[in-house]
């Protein structure tokens, strides 16, 4: 009986909230979920800009990066064109900085690096590719065979073709397993006389046409 009484009591007092009380409660309740609905937007808003800020700053030390690593590629590159562009000493000796349709290589002639028709390298073209291998370091490289136009008549290898590559492979594996460089960043291609320095025919232009490129593709 106790509790029914309290119970009327509530229900009485619940019944005793005027209308306008009600809609003053119902219009303050509306207002906080509009405000904490505000508050959630102006989270998102704020997360979003912080997001584009953050990228902003990575993009500008990318950006930052990138032209320290230029400025430095040219300092290098400058440094090598001084040691080994055309009319240097190295030019003289067999050993020229070229710049290719691909980017610079290395030109070596072939003289510096095999004996005639013969693909075991010299003395002098290992201590030439020792000396090249510092310069390569880090680097993704190509390096590319190339002949005269003179067919093979009594070397072993038959073609001109098959003469490039095996030259291209031989100084690969030797800037690989004796100088250093890492092997996932090397390959080889042969060219044979397909792809000559110069048009032209006489002693002269085939000597300049044998010759072991070492292209530079990723000079970083």
């Amino acid at each position: 009986m106790k509790y029914t009484m309290t119970l009327v009591a509530l229900l009485g007092a619940t019944a005793c909230v005027s209308p306008e009380a009600h809609r003053q409660v119902v219009g303050a309740n509306s207002a906080l979920q509009a405000q904490i609905a505000g508050m959630a937007e102006a989270q998102r808003t704020l997360s979003a800009e912080n997001a584009r800020l953050r990228a902003e700053n990575s993009d500008l030390g990318r950006r930052a990066a990138d032209a320290a690593w230029i400025e430095d590629q040219k300092k290098r590159l400058a440094d090598l064109l001084a040691k080994y562009g055309e009319g240097t000493a190295s030019a003289q000796n067999g050993v020229e900085l070229v710049q290719t349709p691909e980017g610079y290589a290395f030109r070596v002639a072939g003289g510096v690096l095999f004996s005639p028709g013969q693909n075991t390298l010299s003395d002098s073209g290992r201590r030439t590719l020792t000396e090249l291998a510092s310069q390569l370091q880090g680097r993704q490289i190509r390096v590319e065979g190339h002949t005269d136009d003179q067919p093979i008549q009594r070397s072993q290898w038959g073609t001109n073709l098959r003469l490039s590559v095996e030259r291209a492979m031989v100084v690969s594996d030797f800037l690989i397993s004796t100088a250093g460089l890492k092997a996932d960043r090397v390959s080889v291609a042969g060219y044979g006389e397909y792809r000559p320095t110069e048009a032209g025919s006489g002693d002269g232009w085939r000597q300049k046409n044998r010759r072991v490129e070492i292209l530079m593709i990723d000079p970083k």
